[in-house]
């Protein structure tokens, strides 16, 4: 184990692989801003078959860490969005920024410490094993149903999706039983998650109207109803749509649930490879990369079971001997 200022590495011997983890540091200021028990799920890939592990130490938030899975700013604007982001204003100017700059910075001294910290973590996974595999949460929310883990190929610097679509069939086939064994359980688990999140919506705003939600909630509700409008019964949907509630919403969510099928392994269901950071694919050139976004419920309850999903991927993938034996055993 080494311990680096933002991160730590795991080492051991059995594969070449490299497990990462960048948003798994602390959750300061909001529980939800780190990707919970994706460490949890890596360490479990890593303590099976061996290798690297990269752990993120550092949290996401910009005032105060780092977000390792977005572009280094250029110095001037890191510390002309400061002021922006400790003032918390103007939430649509902030989330464009976040979509792609790692931090902000109260001066140049700031900003080179965490260039620092940025660059160290990224060299450390770059210069590792011919395979690196990012573990990722999602949220437990209508729009990631019925996905309950999203695997992410990168075209230019991973595997094809040619490649990974028939992997994932199997897979599906291979984890039925078990799938459709806890669907209930993830079901509950995205009603329980909009209630929070609509809640937190209203003691922010004070109401739901989407002509008043700014920033990312404006956007994952959009994503909830995209899903609801798919599956949920029409006379609920149209019931939310002429009166946007909590009530009319977790009836049309549960509609939803029940008329969409079981949860299962989806590939770029959610999140597209060709549209990947360059930090996750391009920094990691000449090597085989992989993201895997798991979901918070299979973290949790199901880290285990997550982990041997994640190796069969990789084993399908990367035919290695470590991983070949340990399968062997297992089954």
């Amino acid at each position: 184990m080494k311990v680096k200022p933002g991160f730590m590495v795991f080492e051991n011997e059995g594969s070449d692989i490299t497990w990462a983890t960048p948003h798994s540091g602390p959750a300061l200021e909001t529980p939800t801003s780190r990707d919970e028990n994706s460490d949890t799920v890596a360490s479990l890939c890593w303590m099976k078959v061996g290798g690297k592990f990269v752990l993120a130490t550092i949290p996401r938030k910009r005032i105060l860490g780092i977000d390792l899975n977005r572009d280094p700013p250029p110095p001037s604007k890191a510390v002309k969005y400061y002021n922006d982001f400790v003032n918390d204003e103007k939430q649509d100017h902030l989330l464009e920024y976040r979509e792609k700059y790692a931090w902000v910075a109260e001066n140049k001294a700031d900003h080179n410490r965490k260039l620092k910290i940025y660059k160290g973590f990224w060299d450390e996974v770059k210069k590792s094993g011919r395979t690196v595999v990012f573990i990722h949460r999602k949220f437990s929310r209508m729009k990631n149903y019925p996905s309950i883990m999203d695997v992410v190929a990168y075209e230019d610097y991973g595997f094809s999706r040619k490649i990974l679509a028939p992997i994932i069939r199997r897979l599906n086939r291979k984890y039925e039983d078990f799938l459709a064994s806890i669907g209930e359980n993830y079901r509950n688990a995205i009603l329980l998650e909009q209630k929070r999140v609509l809640e937190r919506i209203i003691e922010i705003y004070g109401s739901l109207d989407l002509n008043v939600i700014k920033a990312e909630y404006k956007q994952l509700i959009k994503g909830d109803l995209k899903v609801i409008g798919a599956h949920a019964d029409r006379k609920l949907a149209d019931r939310l749509e002429n009166h946007f509630t909590i009530k009319n919403f977790i009836r049309a969510c549960r509609s939803s649930l029940e008329n969409a099928g079981e949860p299962r392994i989806t590939l770029e269901s959610i999140f597209r490879g060709s549209h990947g950071r360059s930090q996750t694919a391009g920094i990691c050139k000449r090597k085989n990369v992989i993201s895997i976004e798991s979901n918070a419920f299979m973290n949790y309850w199901y880290p285990n079971e997550a982990s041997n999903i994640v190796l069969d991927i990789v084993n399908a993938i990367q035919p290695m001997r470590k991983i070949t034996e340990y399968f062997n055993d297992e089954y």
